[in-house]
């Protein structure tokens, strides 16, 4: 990875997990980093302009209230409910001892929401709790859209948060906007794949087609058990249900298109927007990599066709280290996915893809400290991503070689450019 450079290091004073660490990204574009301790730290981190017009690397400290002394965040995630304004939502998962005799655990979700606004307080969110206690350990916590058809049309579109624990469950939270509180409500109504499994689930993602008719779901399980499946979203139903099983603890299952999806940008006064969508002209393929603790991590292709017969396997050097963390990115500008994984030795490695030999190894980054967490995103907001990686020391920022970036888009602007008058021939 040698186009990165390291910009900016956070320091953290105590560690994270692999579930403390979320994104948020504004309407203006701006992105922050949370960052949530095992000692009830919240950290907000990100780039402001200055009056000169440089970049100045900020750390804040956020109080949010009802996590009291001694308890343990154990999950974070956050989202925009709105898709004009920010008007986000936090979620946090803690633990802490009882005070009765018995001293038995006490686990709980906090959901922190804002107001609808121009502008972004944090400050103001972490003031506003709901507080949904919880009979299970936490793990992995997530969100996705909850999309309610009827007669081939979309009547509804909601975020709701997802939570797998101790209890081999995934639980499913929604908000009520009469009473503004969230419940838990039945997964199977909504969400037929999460079914009970033989152990704790520690990691799912989810993938929805590009026009909300299928979603594709995976999950990972204490035990090493990992499912696909396809579920029909109009009639709920289960498409197909897929399963494998590994011999050691899983880390992470991310799904990936194979194909970056097409921008589309809108301007407004004073406000630039930008839009995802997929290419109307290619078939989507989509891909499932899995990221085995002590075993080398497995990448499923085109699972939408092959499910889980076709995959490949990524070579590994180094048998002792922990494979903890994965991202899936276009980090070369040229259209192709690569993949990079952290490890308990203080590496991220990357893998590309070759026509000939498959994927390969092609360059190991060294930190310092373990890895626990790697983004693709745009913190410094001048409009090319960055690679933010969390380590057991705290948040490092990398971006791209300048010169590097310079060569790129000049290569592309010359490819846009019409041809020379005398090199075109024309046909009589």
């Amino acid at each position: 990875m040698e186009q990165f450079r390291d910009v900016q290091f956070f320091y953290t004073p105590s560690q994270a997990n692999v579930y403390t660490k979320t994104e948020i990204q504004l309407m203006n574009g701006a992105t922050k980093v949370l960052v949530a301790s095992l000692k009830r730290e919240i950290f907000c981190f990100e780039f402001q302009e200055s009056p000169t017009g440089s970049l100045i690397p900020t750390t804040k400290e956020i109080s949010f209230t009802y996590i009291p002394n001694g308890a343990e965040i154990i999950s974070i995630d956050a989202f925009n409910k709105s898709t004009t304004t920010n008007e986000f939502v936090i979620g946090i998962t803690i633990i802490k001892n009882s005070n009765d005799t018995e001293g038995h655990l006490e686990t709980y979700l906090n959901i922190y929401s804002g107001e609808e606004a121009d502008d972004f307080n944090i400050e103001n969110i972490a003031q506003s709790c709901l507080n949904v206690e919880l009979s299970f350990i936490p793990y992995k916590l997530l969100h996705t859209y909850l999309i309610g058809w009827k007669d081939d049309q979309i009547v509804s579109k909601e975020i709701v948060f997802i939570l797998s624990g101790s209890d081999n469950q995934v639980h499913v939270y929604r908000e009520n906007i009469a009473d503004h509180i969230y419940k838990e409500i039945d997964n199977k109504e909504h969400f037929p794949e999460f079914s009970k499994t033989p152990s704790p689930i520690i990691w799912i993602d989810i993938h929805y087609t590009g026009d909300f008719v299928d979603r594709v779901s995976s999950f990972a399980c204490e035990c090493g058990y990992v499912k696909l499946f396809k579920v029909n979203v109009k009639s709920n139903k289960v498409v197909y249900d897929l399963s494998t099983r590994f011999g050691n603890y899983i880390s992470k299952v991310l799904l990936f298109p194979e194909h970056n999806p097409r921008t589309t940008y809108t301007f407004q006064k004073g406000n630039f927007m930008k839009e995802h969508k997929p290419d109307p002209e290619r078939t989507e393929v989509l891909n499932l990599v899995v990221v085995n603790t002590i075993l080398p991590a497995v990448v499923f292709h085109d699972v939408l066709q092959y499910g889980l017969s076709n995959y490949a396997t990524l070579p590994r050097i180094d048998s002792t280290s922990v494979l903890t963390s994965c991202e899936v990115a276009d980090i070369g500008f040229n259209g192709m996915k690569s993949i990079l994984i952290g490890n308990s030795t203080k590496e991220i490695m990357l893998y590309e893809k070759n026509k000939e030999k498959g994927w390969c190894l092609e360059e190991i980054k060294t930190f310092s400290a373990p890895i626990l967490g790697i983004k693709y995103i745009d913190i410094t907001g001048d409009g090319v991503k960055d690679l933010v990686v969390l380590s057991m020391r705290g948040v490092h920022v990398l971006q791209y070689d300048l010169s590097l970036l310079q060569s790129i888009l000049n290569e592309k602007i010359q490819n846009m450019l019409l041809p020379e008058p005398e090199t075109v021939q024309v046909d009589k």
